[in-house]
């Protein structure tokens, strides 16, 4: 990884303005899923517990492997003082990258402005020799990523074309990351939808989240079935008491959509589902439970 091959680099005296650049590099915090806790193994009565709230939080995990991925290129920029200073541009290395003999890593920061806000923009490179490849790109725009917005990309296939992907199994096309702390909610999207494998244990999507102050929230995401594949809108509330609408693709049906709603209570315990055609097969014979959905999230789209 890129990371490696800063480890020699060194720290040095910060100026305000150096800190200031920095500070527009995105922070875990600003990037991440934060679903609620899973219920313990409540004793549900039918239809049973929520499998698609049962796998929210394991997709939500893999969504902050693949932030965590990512944050451990940008990081360690944070611990080393800059090579070059200029009043808009900061610049670190080139290093010898370690790990990977013959490569070179830069990692370059701009700054300009607008309507009197900073906006950044950043490039982390590399070569074997020759002109520098970017290897992830950012943007940013604030003061500071805790109450900014931006998006960052890291080319995976110019990893690989340059010998430095970790593995075979490393996605091969653009992972491109959008985050917006500028109200509530706080939103984040991944978008692993060119990538057709996906990767970090995730299937190739556009995933989304929203996190309100309050605890509540609402979580966009695919799940790959045997017959087909879900995509979820999850509302949340602080509990983790929910209502889902699915959007469900069958293999067998490819040109057709179907649809149903599930809700479930704080031990996920379905407590409501519509689903007039059946293909959830959560209500046998059509009969569902004539329960209720958590008071404050939506009741329709």
């Amino acid at each position: 990884m890129l990371l490696l091959a800063l480890a020699g680099a060194g720290c040095g005296n910060w100026s305000n303005e150096d800190i200031a650049f920095v500070e527009a590099l995105p922070t875990s915090q600003a990037l991440k899923v934060a679903l609620p806790a899973p219920a313990g193994q409540a004793l549900c009565g039918p239809p049973g517990p929520s499998e698609l709230w049962g796998w929210a939080k394991p997709t939500g995990d893999a969504f902050n492997g693949a932030v965590d991925f990512l944050l451990g290129f940008v990081d360690l920029v944070k611990g080393y003082e800059p090579t070059t200073r200029n009043q808009d541009r900061r610049v670190w290395g080139p290093f010898a990258d370690s790990k990977h003999p013959g490569n070179e890593i830069r990692v370059v920061m701009t700054r300009a402005w607008e309507n009197g806000r900073p906006v950044y923009t950043y490039t982390f490179e590399a070569r074997p020799g020759g002109e520098f490849q970017p290897v992830i790109e950012g943007h940013f725009t604030g003061g500071s990523a805790r109450t900014g917005k931006g998006d960052l990309t890291i080319h995976f296939g110019t990893l690989r074309d340059l010998g430095m992907n970790e593995t075979d199994s490393d996605p091969q096309g653009d992972m491109v990351i959008g985050y917006d702390r500028t109200a509530d909610p706080r939103t984040v999207s991944l978008d692993l939808s060119h990538e057709p494998q996906g990767g970090f244990e995730l299937t190739g999507f556009d995933y989304g989240y929203a996190g309100y102050s309050s605890g509540k929230g609402l979580f966009h995401y695919q799940l790959q079935f045997a017959a087909g594949y879900y995509v979820v809108d999850a509302w949340f509330d602080d509990t983790g008491a929910g209502k889902a609408f699915v959007e469900a693709h069958l293999d067998a049906l490819p040109n057709q959509t179907f649809a149903f709603d599930e809700c479930w209570d704080a031990a996920s315990c379905i407590t409501f589902v519509h689903d007039p055609d059946g293909v959830s097969q959560l209500c046998p014979g059509g009969v569902c439970p004539a329960g209720e959905c958590p008071v404050g999230l939506p009741v329709g789209q």
